[in-house]
């Protein structure tokens, strides 16, 4: 049996043969196929050299297929359709789709409203299950791994990997939350007082410095910091039973915080203010997939009309 090595195989050649076969005439088989009567005649002979047939063969009634293209045009039809199915993007319905999507990131009630997001995708998508997850963890590991989905972080797009695409949620200014009962509370928060607070920070990784501290390093200062931890919720119970200062979006701070006994102020002015983004994360291999799809603007319709 002769070996055939489909990379050398022009695939379009045989949508031109099925043409061919079912008309059984070069000259209608060009008008079907908005071809140049001469390139389906050049088709035609790269398909003889092809399978090694004539295929269509003259008669006194014109053309009759060979005893080789009566045996392959069943074949050849059903091929194409199942080539057809297998390009063609599969049909999605979010009535009975049954996937599994696992979201992450830490403190992400912060950032979105989680239970409206979770009431609008099953009212949608009844059968699809969500994994949401807030322990700190690497979750760039996991997503790269294909454990997380989707993941909500603060972490600048330029610092991810390649593979990973993004969409920006939002962002908020930064300011200090401290105790009502720190002495620091009354009257401004300058540059030395702050320099002389004791601070914390809310780190994923458990790794730092800040981006405050690598800004204070570049003016030859250093700020006093004796805490840090892996929640945002977590930080008003410190302010409130301690001196530490916090920095954290804004954001965070109206939504959970309010009638808390805390007091905010800004940053002191000498201090450069950045605001605080963040963004939604998934992988190159699902951004195509269209359940993931519907799912991130879901998450970018709920952010958006928090």
């Amino acid at each position: 049996m002769r070996e055939v090595n489909l990379r050398s195989v022009d695939l379009n050649l045989l949508t031109i043969l099925q043409v061919l076969l079912e008309e059984q005439h070069v000259t209608r088989a060009a008008e079907r196929l908005h071809m140049s009567q001469s390139a389906v005649s050049r088709a035609l002979q790269r398909l003889r050299l092809l399978f090694n047939d004539p295929l269509l063969v003259k008669g006194v009634d014109g053309y009759s297929l060979s005893s080789r293209a009566n045996k392959i045009a069943t074949e050849l039809t059903l091929t194409l359709q199942t080539m057809s199915r297998f390009i063609r993007e599969p049909e999605f319905d979010l009535a009975t789709d049954k996937s599994t999507i696992r979201l992450a990131g830490v403190d992400l009630e912060g950032w979105i409203n989680m239970p409206e997001l979770v009431a609008d995708i099953l009212q949608q998508a009844p059968r699809v299950r969500l994994e949401v997850s807030s322990n700190p963890a690497d979750y760039f590991a996991l997503l790269g791994s294909g454990e997380v989905d989707l993941l909500v972080s603060g972490m600048a797009p330029s610092r991810a990997k390649e593979y990973f695409h993004c969409a920006k949620l939002g962002n908020s200014e930064l300011a200090v939350m401290m105790g009502k009962n720190n002495p620091l509370a009354k009257g401004n928060l300058d540059l030395d007082r702050y320099l002389k607070a004791e601070h914390g920070y809310v780190t994923l990784t458990g790794k730092g410095p800040t981006f405050i501290d690598d800004q204070l390093e570049t003016m030859g200062l250093k700020r006093n910091v004796v805490l840090k931890i892996s929640h945002f919720l977590s930080v008003v119970d410190y302010c409130e039973r301690t001196n530490i200062l916090f920095m954290l979006p804004v954001e965070l701070i109206n939504g959970w915080f309010e009638g808390r006994d805390v007091v905010i102020k800004p940053l002191p002015k000498q201090l450069f203010k950045p605001k605080a983004e963040f963004f939604l994360y998934w992988h190159a291999r699902s951004d195509t997939d269209q359940l993931h799809r519907w799912i991130r603007e879901k998450i970018i319709t709920v952010k958006q009309s928090k």
